[in-house]
Order: C-alpha cells, then structure tokens, then sequence
C-alpha cells in the first residue's frame, strides 16, 4: 500500500486566456493532472485503497459543493494522507476537478473554471 507521497506535477499548460474553456478541454488536460498527482493513491479506475485512500468514484466531497473539493485540494485534510496540492495552478486544480466530477461513475456535466479556483485561494 502506498504511502502518502509527495506529488510531483507535470505541469500542464492552460490555454490561451482568449479561448473559453469547455469540459472537454479540461477534461482532457485533468486527466493527464491526476495521472501525474492522484492515481497513485486514487488509482486510475477512481476506486481507490480505503480506508487510506478513499475513492474519488461516487465520492460525496467530488460530487458535492465545489467549494469543498476546491478546499480539500488547497488544504489537504487533517489527519490524513491527503496532502495538500496548493502548488498546483488554478488552471490546474480546476481541471483535475473537471476531470473527476466526470469520470467512472461520475458523470455530472459539471466544470470548473481557473477563476473559481483562484478565488478561493484569495479568500
């Protein structure tokens, strides 16, 4: 069983600020964010190991308020592994999001924009 690493981010570009970003395109730019920072722990079927590493697929903080996904990921929660992925860019955190509330079972339509990350951090 792994234990809580420290992620490394293969940082992935946001587009140019002049293009409106869709779901698909987060989408797809989250899903190589996760492959670089949560599959370990998450896995890639979303399944994860509980109870060290619970699953991201059906999970009540991916599929609730986005206010609390974002928190989770700036934060990290207390006691335990999950670390905190401040270092990560808005464009970033949002997509890897993107990515979860719309993946395995999770097939919300939802998206989050860099914007909405960028002002939680300022709050």
């Amino acid at each position: 069983m792994p234990t809580a690493v420290a992620a490394t981010s293969a940082a992935v570009a946001a587009p140019e600020k002049s293009k409106p970003l869709t779901l698909v395109d987060l989408k797809a730019a989250g899903e190589k964010v996760y492959a670089a920072n949560c599959v370990a722990c998450h896995q890639g079927s979303g399944k994860g190991m509980p109870p060290t590493f619970p699953a991201l697929s059906g999970s009540k903080v991916v599929l609730g308020p986005v206010e609390g996904q974002i928190n989770i990921l700036l934060n990290g929660k207390p006691g335990t592994a999950m670390a905190s992925f401040a270092r990560l860019s808005d464009f970033e955190i949002a997509a890897v999001m993107t990515y979860t509330k719309n993946s395995w079972d999770n097939n919300t339509g939802k998206f989050v924009q860099p914007d909405d990350i960028k002002a939680k951090r300022k709050s």
